[in-house]
């Protein structure tokens, strides 16, 4: 990959390693404490059984009272999790990565915990809270964007028993969702709210600042007062703060990074449309949330296919990697290819053509591999014969068609017809119905 290339998954698989390391300080085993966001983050990037095999003994929700017993006056813990960005029932456990309480402080009384929390006014409460009480040896604590003066301040006056060892900013404040595509995972975001709009603010900054990237040029839409308020606070930070001026593009090798702030209330018709790439297609027929897959309740799917991971970061899914931009008629190919070449190599380790030791032992040395090939065929065959089947029942090849010529065709009583047409299908789903309309109107 070029150097220069911006790779979210990278970035944050980056601030991983060196976090459940305590950047070097904090060797032996350990606790995690997150929050609902920094969950979801390193889900995205991390797997809980890498997470566990790097001496971490176990995660931890520090703003879930189940497992923080200082907070056990709450009933519940919706305030924190409505900051920190995560799902504000605790069942939820961000997507992979669950939240193991603690049973008896006993056991990890003499152990280190490093914290990874988004800095807010309530995660500093919630420290200072977890401070005033100590579970832990000691702690070595990392905020995923910029901390203010002010709150590290009232970190520092709340900290009686010097207990904590470094506290570091880790620009991890997004969601990477491939090397290319990252978000904040913000929910209700039609009418931008003070706090929405500080989310964004510092999202953007952990994303500059993850990838030691300086924009050359700044541009903006010229129609949206808050496309131009957020270019110009990102101007103003940049300028005033020395901790963006590692490196700016100037041309040649670094091509002067751009970055383009654009409203997505300026067009409403896009994300009306159907999609037909496979990325797309789950995230929309079916629901990917943390690159997870719910299929629980999907005809002919086996028990251990009820959830799915489809990750695009490095060592996890080459398939998905591959053919995630993938359109549904190649992605058929291309799967039908994947179980052809899984057949040809399992036929060649079947137990009736052991012949020798050697070919015991090579078939030993294979078999964690031929494992891990078969659940990846079987959860890719699952999900695109789900995939198909509401492609068929919703007749969605045909909405798509009629969604094309709506936004793109101007015959407005030759669409209405069509529409009303549409509107009395019962083959149709209701929501595809609603976007026929909002895109006629």
């Amino acid at each position: 990959m070029n150097s220069d290339q911006l790779d979210g998954i990278t970035a944050i698989r980056t601030y991983v390693d060196r976090l459940v390391t305590g950047d070097g300080r904090c060797n032996g085993m350990k606790v995690l404490l997150l929050d609902g966001a920094t969950t979801q983050i390193l889900s995205c990037v991390s797997t809980q059984s890498e997470i566990l095999s790097r001496e971490v003994y176990l995660v931890s929700r520090l703003d879930d009272p189940r497992c923080n017993p200082n907070l056990n006056e709450y009933s519940n813990s919706s305030d924190f999790n409505n900051e920190n960005g995560g799902d504000s029932n605790n069942n939820n456990n961000g997507g992979g990565i669950h939240s193991l309480a603690l049973q008896e402080e006993t056991h990890v009384g003499h152990m280190k915990a490093v914290v990874f929390l988004r800095p807010t006014d309530n995660n500093i409460g919630l420290l200072v809270r977890e401070l005033s009480r100590p579970r832990f040896s000691e702690y070595h604590i990392y905020f995923s964007g910029i901390v203010s003066p002010n709150l590290f301040q009232l970190l520092c006056e709340n900290d009686p028993q010097e207990r904590v060892r470094q506290v570091q900013e880790f620009y991890a404040d997004f969601l990477p969702i491939n090397p290319d595509l990252v978000s904040l995972n913000c929910r209700n975001t039609l009418k931008m709210t003070s706090a929405l709009y500080q989310r964004n603010l510092m999202g953007l900054q952990s994303m500059l600042l993850a990838n030691k990237r300086q924009p050359g040029t700044i541009r903006y839409q010229k129609s949206s007062r808050v496309a131009k308020q957020l270019a110009k606070d990102i101007s103003d930070n940049i300028l005033s703060d020395d901790i963006f001026h590692f490196r700016r593009g100037t041309g040649g090798t670094n091509n002067n990074l751009l970055l383009l702030v654009v409203d997505r209330m300026d067009d409403p018709v896009t994300p009306l449309l159907s999609q037909w790439t496979y990325q797309a297609m789950v995230h929309e027929l079916l629901g990917l949330n943390n690159n997870r897959v719910i299929l629980r309740g999907v005809p002919n799917v086996s028990k251990d296919l009820e959830e799915v991971v489809l990750s695009s970061a490095p060592g996890h899914d080459t398939f998905f990697q591959s053919h995630r931009n993938s359109n549904f008629g190649e992605l058929g190919e291309a799967i039908q290819k994947l179980l052809q070449d899984y057949q040809a190599r399992s036929q060649q380790h079947q137990v009736s053509n052991l012949k020798s030791i050697e070919d015991m032992q090579s078939f030993m040395e294979k078999y964690p591999e031929l494992r891990s090939e078969s659940h990846t065929v079987s959860k890719h065959v699952a999900i695109m014969g789900e995939l198909a089947r509401l492609v068929e029942v919703c007749s969605l090849m045909d909405v798509s068609a009629f969604e094309q010529d709506l936004a793109c065709a101007d015959d407005q009583g030759g669409h209405l017809k069509e529409l009303m047409s549409k509107l009395d299908s019962s083959s149709i789903k209701i929501p595809d119905k609603l976007r026929l309309g909002m895109l006629y109107a």
